[in-house]
């Protein structure tokens, strides 16, 4: 899907998952480090003084690390982070992490990379990172599954 533009110019692209289970699970999922260590990469999460996480860091492989800035925090609904290391020499990115109740005992889990841009430069790395989603996706469902 291509890269979309919001009314303030924020470059996105959004990405959604239906996975079995509560909104609560799912958030165990997604916001601790045992729960995304287990789907998407090893994670470690560093604590505010009021135990609400400030910065995440994932591990990809060696040499590949991510460790975000935490700019939002909304349990079990999302939460959101920035990271100037997602798009190398590129605008820092917002990634904003939702859950929300869907039919049945499901719920719906949606990822937004965004970004400020005045040209089309990243938009090949947004859709780059859109494109892996759904790998990850499916492995967030099997993990939730068992």
């Amino acid at each position: 899907m291509p890269v979309r533009v919001d009314s303030s110019g924020r470059r996105f692209v959004r990405v959604e998952v239906q996975v079995p289970g509560p909104t609560d699970r799912a958030w165990s999922a997604i916001a601790t480090a045992e729960g995304i260590s287990t789907w998407l990469a090893p994670t470690s999460f560093e604590f505010g003084p009021d135990q609400t996480p400030r910065r995440i860091t994932f591990n990809f492989g060696p040499g590949s690390t991510d460790a975000v800035t935490v700019t939002a925090w909304n349990p079990p609904h999302g939460f959101s982070v920035e990271s100037s290391d997602f798009i190398p020499a590129g605008p820092p990115v917002t990634t904003q992490w939702n859950i929300r109740r869907a039919s049945g005992q499901t719920c719906l889990v949606q990822v937004e990379h965004r970004l400020v841009a005045d040209s089309k430069a990243w938009d090949a790395d947004l859709e780059s990172a859109e494109s892996g989603w759904p790998e990850f996706f499916e492995n967030l469902k099997s993990h939730l599954n068992s």
